[in-house]
């Protein structure tokens, strides 16, 4: 570790100040060693809703003049789900490869605390991951990182308070508008089901709306295009030419409206996309003059929607939907709000 030990202590204040510009995105406080031989630094990387079950991302920089980095620890409010704690790495670029390199061990998270032990270093970023556990939903949580050195000097880094979001997330949902595909969908379970799995476990319900293709719907003796669609079990009239769900069913009616150009990072899968839909925007939908089904819905496309019952607000994300298989993959938000 003697050549990275060195090059660590060449870049110290390089480190860092790249660092401090960004620090106060992710602080409340900033109480570092009075001597001023220990400096930490952090960023938030995570910028999506802190949803249950998701990770958020912090940077955390640490450095020392004098001696060695002996560990870094961080405490957070709320304990973290499985998952949660330090990477022992930093990391470099080389030749647009980014490349770990091992400047901790002993990487431990118990309850609201977990600590990493850094190697022969005087200057070093890690990243910690916090999963957010169910217990965090809806709440607020914070965290206090702090480093020490060898000679027991203290930096440490309070961040503010951070909301957690009420919503729930699934991503990558397939569904199949065929006899036998994953076609009937329910928001509360954030799940499509084929038509043997709902009359198997008597889930009618719970379906919310049907997954629909066809090229052509007749209507008075004329076709129209129809193709891939999202319609209520209880809009009957606007199932594709042959197609209808089995007389004994509940048919639910639920309300939707089509929308173009709102995208979701998180749904979407892209980390350059800093568009997201949050617990406001599902809170803010009125569904003025929206109607229980919804037509000709396209790839990057989206569907707000609010369940019969009332119970549920969500947001359903278009990744993908193409004719030839009658497919689609979605992805889902959803807030309870009664």
């Amino acid at each position: 570790m003697i050549k990275f030990e060195i090059l660590m202590k060449n870049n110290y204040w390089i480190v860092l100040g790249l660092l401090v510009v960004c620090g106060f995105w992710a602080s409340c406080s900033d109480d570092n060693d009075e001597s001023g031989t220990m400096k930490n630094e952090l960023i938030k990387k995570t910028v999506s809703p802190l949803i249950v079950g998701e990770k958020i991302e912090f940077a955390y920089a640490m450095g020392c003049l004098e001696g060695t980095l002996k560990y870094a620890k961080v405490e957070v409010s709320i304990p973290g789900a499985e998952g949660t704690g330090f990477e022992p790495f930093s990391w470099k670029t080389e030749a647009a490869v980014n490349i770990p390199v091992r400047v901790a061990h002993e990487c431990y998270t118990e309850s609201t605390l977990s600590s990493a032990v850094l190697i022969d270093t005087v200057a070093a970023t890690l990243r910690y991951f916090y999963v957010v556990p169910e217990e965090a939903r809806g709440k607020k949580v914070s965290f206090s990182f702090s480093s020490e050195n060898s000679t027991d000097k203290r930096a440490t880094f309070k961040t503010q308070e951070y909301q957690v979001s009420g919503m729930d997330m699934k991503k990558s949902i397939s569904m199949a508008a065929t006899e036998t595909g994953a076609r009937y969908f329910s928001v509360e379970d954030m799940k499509a089901y084929t038509k043997e799995e709902v009359e198997t476990g008597n889930l009618s319900s719970k379906i919310d709306f049907v997954y629909c293709y066809a090229a052509k719907k007749t209507v008075d003796g004329k076709q129209y295009d129809y193709k891939h669609a999202f319609i209520s079990t209880a809009a009957t009239s606007y199932f594709p030419d042959g197609f209808s769900i089995p007389s004994n069913w509940n048919k639910n009616s639920t309300i939707m409206d089509k929308k173009l150009y709102v995208w979701d990072g998180q749904l979407k899968n892209d980390v350059n996309n800093n568009m997201y839909v949050d617990d406001l925007d599902l809170k803010a939908q009125t569904f003025t003059n929206s109607v229980d089904y919804t037509l000709d819905i396209r790839t990057e496309g989206s569907v707000f929607l609010k369940t019969a019952n009332g119970k549920y607000v969500a947001y359903i994300y278009i990744n993908s939907v193409t004719d030839a298989t009658a497919t689609a993959v979605v992805g889902i938000k959803r807030l309870q709000i009664n």
